[in-house]
């Protein structure tokens, strides 16, 4: 495992967000195990080559997951499935409840569950004071709206995603997200992260922890070289609207009340 010290520079953000990553925009890539540490605190680790059964379950299983496919405003193509747990949408009628993804795709979206206990341990080892303010704030959500085994209560699977510049949004607080990432015979997909001049390779069974919210990131043009490469993700994040769930009882009760009183309104216009 090596060390690396790296120092958070001053970007100009309004030339890097909503754009798309370049193998340009960082000096260093990273290929081995890896601490990054920003004033001698360690804020990424990058772990290479997971052989956990879990992971490697879960590389499989994301090959068969049915994805989601729309166009981003920059015309980018995007195919991803989220998986956990999503929150209230009063507006569009919906309750807390499971994704889609745990109904359509029971097995896999069981197995993607399944390693995120693996991520929780890593980043427990690695950031232990991080994980435990983590597992403070997790603890403001009901257990059902939990994955089990880890502080996680949703994720997200990217197939082929290049990624303009962001940073995630909606997430806890000053925690750590965690990635799992699966290729086969693709160049490019390089995780940037511009303000410390690094890029991550994001190889085969690789895992990535860093707080998304505090750091700019995105992730370079992706390029097949065969007809089966792919590049996956599995992102692990907590959501801060879980705080506001119910109980599934009392999720499904409130809807109803609610329907109930759209359906009143309705009856009683003239």
């Amino acid at each position: 495992m090596q060390s690396i010290q790296a120092v958070k520079r001053k970007i100009d953000y309004s030339q890097y967000q909503r754009r798309s990553a370049s193998n340009e925009d960082y000096d260093l890539l990273i290929e081995e195990d890896t601490v990054v540490t920003v004033d001698s605190v360690p804020k990424i680790v990058y772990l290479a080559n997971i052989r956990n059964p879990a992971v490697l379950n879960a590389r499989q299983a994301v090959q068969t997951i049915k994805y989601s496919t729309s166009t981003r405003t920059s015309g980018l193509v995007s195919r991803s499935r989220i998986f956990g747990y999503s929150p209230r949408n009063v507006l569009r009628g919906h309750a807390c409840r499971a994704t889609s993804m745990a109904f359509e795709c029971p097995s896999e979206h069981s197995i993607v569950c399944g390693a995120a206990s693996f991520a929780n341990s890593e980043y427990e080892k690695w950031f232990p004071e991080l994980h435990r303010a983590h597992a403070e704030m997790l603890g403001k959500v009901r257990p059902e709206w939990v994955i089990p085994k880890s502080v996680f209560t949703s994720g997200i699977v990217n197939y082929n995603n290049p990624l303009q510049y962001h940073f995630d949004s909606g997430n806890f607080a000053s925690v750590c997200s965690a990635m799992i990432g699966f290729r086969h015979k693709t160049q490019g997909g390089i995780l940037s992260c511009p303000e410390i001049g690094m890029g991550f390779a994001i190889g085969d069974c690789s895992l990535i922890l860093f707080d998304g919210q505090k750091l700019l990131h995105g992730v370079t043009p992706i390029r097949k070289t065969a007809k089966d490469s792919f590049r996956y993700t599995i992102v692990y994040y907590s959501l801060k609207q879980m705080w506001n769930c119910d109980s599934v009882k009392g999720e499904i009760d409130a809807l109803r009340e609610r329907r109930t009183a759209t359906e009143r309104k309705r009856i009683q216009k003239p």
